[in-house]
């Protein structure tokens, strides 16, 4: 068996080596992402594992022409799968797997820090450089923290903010039990009208993308924050950005844009919206790198080239998305 790596940063390389040494599999990395000008490179190997890169949005050819060279699985490295084409994936033949967790921690440490940043007011402070004590910030204990969804990263966002002292109130598919005692369960309605900051940790979807419209922000609390460290298109970007410019919102941090994923390999700052949003100081905007640890990416490592050999060796793998 050999198994062919698309898109490997260099945080990832070492981890690949490291299983492909212990599994006795060979592994050949790419450091590019795949293309139609290196999906060739395919040829003599048995699986593939990727990030879905813009092409394999758009191009059909990419499918056709990995099924041509004998593929018959994709193993996506990430938890959201957006980027795959699921009709041409079926009309292929090719199993589809993700990563559906790794590191919580990775995320909701950081979704963490970010509501702590806008309640002091950081990004304002990095941006525009002020005199001492020109920006007051707010407490958690004074505030009440908003948590759109409490899975695994949600959970550990709550779960650390009601352990700092703020109130916590969520809206989800479905209450966690880890939570009882430590988090409000309220109505989408409710959340928006009572957060001070509201965190978003809910997957892309056709339901979800851009519920923060025009409307929504109409509805949140006068002088809230939003953080986004889940999806881009969860937001509507024009509709955050009028809210920000009519005082709306006091401000964001955000580790996910829209379209980011069309600017990652020429530079993620050339993507407009990233212009557009800086021009407000009480912005911070980084690169999609909440997940970015050592933990998570050793783990999404592992699991991305587990779910490729076992489906290569048992057919099945536990984490194969149903097409």
């Amino acid at each position: 068996m050999r198994l062919i790596y698309y898109g490997v940063s260099a945080d990832e390389e070492k981890f690949i080596k490291r299983w492909s040494f212990s599994n006795k599999i060979p592994v050949t990395i790419i450091n590019e992402g795949i293309s139609s000008e290196n999906v060739h490179f395919a040829g003599p190997h048995d699986g593939v594992c990727l990030y879905p890169s813009p092409e394999m949005r758009q191009s059909e050819l990419l499918y056709r022409k990995l099924r041509e060279q004998g593929i018959h699985q994709l193993s996506i490295k990430s938890t959201g799968v957006d980027g795959v084409n699921f009709e041409w994936a079926q009309k292929y033949g090719l199993t589809v797997t993700n990563v559906p967790s790794y590191s919580p921690t990775s995320v909701g440490h950081f979704a963490i820090m970010s509501i702590l940043m806008v309640l002091r007011n950081i990004p304002t402070v990095l941006q525009t450089n002020p005199s001492r004590k020109t920006t007051i910030g707010r407490e958690l204990q004074d505030v009440t923290v908003g948590i759109l969804g409490t899975g695994r990263i949600g959970s550990v966002v709550a779960e650390g903010i009601h352990a700092l002292g703020g109130r916590v109130i969520a809206s989800s598919s479905k209450e966690n039990p880890r939570l009882k005692g430590k988090v409000s369960y309220v109505s989408f309605e409710e959340l928006l009208e009572e957060s001070d900051v509201l965190s978003i940790h809910i997957p892309l979807s056709d339901k979800s993308t851009h519920l923060f419209s025009e409307d929504t922000f109409e509805k949140m609390k006068p002088g809230s924050c939003l953080v986004n460290t889940a999806r881009g298109k969860i937001v509507d970007t024009e509709a955050l950005i009028q809210a920000l410019a009519t005082g709306k919102l006091a401000g964001a941090a955000l580790d996910a844009l829209e379209d980011e994923e069309k600017y990652f390999s020429i530079g993620w700052e050339k993507n407009p919206y990233y212009a557009r949003l800086m021009a407000f100081p009480n912005v911070l905007i980084t690169p999609h790198i909440a997940y970015h640890t050592e933990l998570a990416v050793q783990e999404i490592v592992e699991t991305s080239l587990n779910n490729a050999r076992d489906i290569i060796t048992a057919g099945s793998s536990r984490n194969t998305i149903s097409l």
